[in-house]
């Protein structure tokens, strides 16, 4: 029996029984753990997990997620993360934010950012997403993330960005992690943007009606400064929502005694056609991308021939958006073949969905398994 075939199950459950029970029907023999040496997989062995101690339910998700079973996938995360509400490892909320980055789902991530930022007081992960349409759009204009606070290694991102800013004619502007900000962040925001708008850019608003709820809940309970009320009108104006400014400004003249504001239409960024870098082999660098085995796909063939004349390769998965289910067996026996032949592997920037599959099909007992770089 190959292990092409022993891994080849039609099901998840099939899949993770063998991983937990052992080869069905194997005869009795020596335990080794997975990838040890085909030899021995024909004479019988019982399989262990290669990912260490990690949760049934994780395990499940990203055997979901491999069969293509997005939603499923999903909701077994989001199911385990209410679950247990005093788990303070990152892990699985790093698998979720990589399924929707990797499936496009802006909205469902942005929710799951103001989450981890409450529970974690952090941060979360900027959305980065992965797939060539996805990464063309998200880099096609010079972007500035606001997160959950604004520290000192924010402020040197902001300086590169209006240093960046100051040869475009559009940029991008993400709101939609930040919490209801302090005065000083208010202060900083409001300055970016209205820097921006006499500089004559087009600002292209990301998540802009989340911070805008947060700072009309501050407005409603009579707890906004005067910069807060500026920088809801700003933010207004870039919306695009004439009438929801004009109703504001007016508040806002009556508060404070002065003229209202008057509204000028957002200047829409227009962004040029381009085409997104394709990552192509190079020095000791294989790049994979997309669906890895899916119907015809001769990428593993090709990383074989690559490796031909090199001592180590690093495999870069930092386009790949998932490892196809049933091809986790041909890709096992084409890293044992590789490991035999004395090549070193290193994968590097996998999504953590596709590191949780590698590490449970035993793919870290022939290569070094990196998580992927987090801004």
């Amino acid at each position: 029996m190959s292990l092409f075939n022993l891994f080849r199950k039609d099901k998840a459950e099939d899949f993770m029984a063998f991983l937990k029970e052992g080869t069905p029907g194997a005869k009795e023999g020596p335990e080794v753990r997975v990838g040890q040496d085909s030899a021995a997989v024909e004479a019988g062995i019982e399989v262990h997990e290669a990912g260490g101690a990690l949760a049934p339910e994780l395990e499940e998700a990203a055997v979901l997620y491999a069969n293509g079973k997005i939603g499923e996938a999903a909701t077994v995360l989001n199911r385990y993360l209410l679950d247990n509400p005093d788990n303070r490892d990152p892990q699985p909320w790093y698998m979720l934010f990589d399924l929707y980055e990797a499936t496009g789902q802006l909205d469902p991530f942005e929710d799951a950012a103001v989450d981890f930022a409450v529970k974690f007081e952090r941060s979360p992960p900027t959305w980065a997403p992965r797939t060539q349409t996805q990464r063309q759009e998200a880099s096609a204009l010079p972007y500035m993330g606001f997160g959950a606070s604004f520290g000192a290694a924010d402020r040197e991102r902001l300086k590169r960005f209006m240093l960046e800013a100051a040869s475009k004619p559009a940029v991008r502007v993400e709101v939609s992690r930040t919490p209801v900000p302090d005065e000083d962040y208010i202060r900083t925001l409001l300055d970016c943007l209205v820097r921006l708008q006499e500089q004559g850019k087009a600002i292209k608003l990301v998540g802009g009606a989340n911070l805008i709820g947060k700072l009309n809940a501050l407005r409603g309970e009579d707890k906004l400064s005067e910069p807060g009320w500026l920088l809801l009108l700003t933010l207004l104006q870039l919306e695009g929502d004439e009438d929801a400014f004009e109703d504001t400004a007016v508040d806002y003249a009556v508060r404070f005694e002065v003229s209202p504001p008057s509204y000028s239409p957002p200047k829409v960024p227009q962004e040029s056609p381009q085409t997104a870098p394709v990552a192509e082999p190079s020095g000791l660098t294989f790049p994979l991308k997309g669906v890895v085995g899916a119907s015809g796909d001769p990428q593993l063939a090709e990383l074989r021939s690559f490796c031909q004349d090199k001592p180590q390769v690093e495999i870069d998965l930092s386009q790949v958006t998932r490892i196809e289910f049933a091809s986790v067996g041909l890709l096992l026996d084409t890293l044992i073949s590789l490991h035999e032949a004395g090549h070193k592997i290193l994968f590097k920037e996998g999504n953590e969905l596709v590191n949780v599959l590698l590490n449970m099909i035993g793919a870290g007992q022939y290569a070094v398994i990196l998580g992927r770089t987090r801004v």
